[in-house]
């Protein structure tokens, strides 16, 4: 089947060294603010926003879940979100290719309505499972802060290490889904179920 590149070339390499720039950043000041907690959380999300749209940018769908080259990317928040206006200011006025992105926030699964991709809360800690149960081998992209999200199921999610943000991608459930991610973002993840 003919995928999608969301992206051109030359974006890719732009793109690709301002993530690079955004883990520096990560590494530099992320918690060297630790005694601010405050401070420390707003910039936690601020980073994980960035991390999202650089997520969409370096993944490939199926051509099916678009109706044309125009049809906007649904981005999902699932559950008490952590973000507010941090996401809708890091994704204004983006595009994917010719995909616009546009955020949807569902406080219930039983709410949640058709996305591209699906950013589970950890309010649902105790839920998602089954929700990933539900989404099954759907082309949707799950990432989370949940402890053990990848390990159990979900495509990327992030978790700390020696204080620094950090993403996991979980390679087996990506090829489930018929998702693929590029190659130069996979380099920056720690890799489950390698494929």
């Amino acid at each position: 089947m003919v995928k999608r590149i969301l992206h051109k070339i030359t974006g890719k390499f732009f793109s690709l060294w301002k993530l690079h720039i955004l883990i520096f950043a990560a590494t530099f000041i992320f918690f060297n603010t630790c005694s601010y907690p405050q401070i420390q959380k707003e910039i936690e999300h601020k980073l994980k926003a960035a991390y999202l749209f650089h997520f969409l940018q370096f993944a490939e769908w199926p051509d099916s879940v678009f109706e044309n080259e125009k049809s906007p990317i649904i981005l999902a928040v699932l559950g008490k979100d952590p973000f507010g206006k941090i996401l809708d200011e890091t994704v204004m006025s983006e595009k994917i290719g010719e995909h616009p992105i546009i955020i949807k926030r569902f406080q219930s699964f039983n709410q949640l309505d058709f996305c591209h991709v699906l950013y589970i809360c950890s309010s649902e800690k105790y839920t998602f499972r089954n929700i990933l149960k539900h989404i099954g081998e759907s082309p949707v992209l799950t990432i989370s802060d949940i402890d053990g999200f990848s390990e159990q199921g979900g495509n990327i999610s992030f978790y700390l290490e020696e204080n620094k943000v950090r993403f996991a991608i979980n390679m087996q459930t990506l090829k489930q889904a018929d998702l693929k991610v590029s190659s130069k973002l996979l380099r920056l993840a720690k890799i489950i179920n390698p494929i």
